[in-house]
């Protein structure tokens, strides 16, 4: 009798084990959502933090761009996160409008968004990358009084616009946590809109142009 109890017992407890493994994988069926990136495609494998330089033209003078970018980084080779740059030198021009006299004008600016990587043979000592940001940017056009002890500049016109920046870099794995990359982007604005006839004749195309970079990354690569 002892043994029948027993062995009662012992289906009871399979079929409640059994029964109870079914209803959690309904559950996890039932919640189950298809995606086009899971855990099985799409692996954290670190990120880093980098201040950058940029030198490009600015209308029509060579500025100084400082910013950096900061993201996470997938599967060793797609990095998703943010980035942002503002002229940190004085970028100024003589504008000629179409009647009046020349007119020195100072330029402010600064841009940022969303900033994508995807890294080519990352494990190598020399690798590439193909940087893309896509953003926003505000321009500001001062009027320009030029004095050797004090730079005086009345407000003209701010604009924001849409800016995308693609680029190609080389970089060196210097070491385990530090990389050094430089290369070329293309700053593409679009949008702006300046209705001071100051500004007249300044457009979207001479706010875009190359740029040169120099980016330090830390972090885990």
């Amino acid at each position: 009798m002892k043994k029948i109890f027993t062995l009662l017992l012992l289906a009871l407890v399979v079929q409640v084990s059994f029964a109870q493994e079914e209803e959690e994988k309904k559950k996890r069926m039932e919640s189950d959502i298809n995606t086009i990136f899971d855990e099985d495609n799409l692996k954290f494998t670190g990120g880093f933090i980098g201040p950058e330089l940029k030198v490009s033209n600015i209308y029509d003078d060579e500025g100084l761009l400082i910013g950096g970018r900061m993201g996470a980084t997938f599967n060793d080779k797609f990095t998703m996160g943010l980035g942002g740059y503002g002229l940190v030198t004085k970028s100024s021009f003589d504008y000629i409008p179409t009647s009046g006299p020349v007119q020195p004008i100072r330029i402010g600016m600064g841009y940022g968004g969303l900033a994508l990587e995807y890294t080519i043979f990352g494990k190598k000592k020399i690798h590439f990358s193909v940087p893309v940001l896509v953003g926003v940017g505000g321009f500001t056009f001062y009027e320009d009084d030029e004095d050797l002890w004090d730079d005086n500049f009345n407000d003209i016109e701010t604009s924001a616009a849409f800016v995308a920046e693609p680029g190609v870099n080389l970089e060196l794995n210097l070491f385990k946590y530090f990389r050094f990359s430089a290369g070329v982007s293309y700053r593409y604005v679009a949008g702006t809109s300046f209705d001071d006839p100051m500004l007249e004749g300044i457009d979207d195309g001479d706010l875009s142009d190359l740029s040169y970079n120099a980016t330090l990354k830390f972090g885990f690569f």
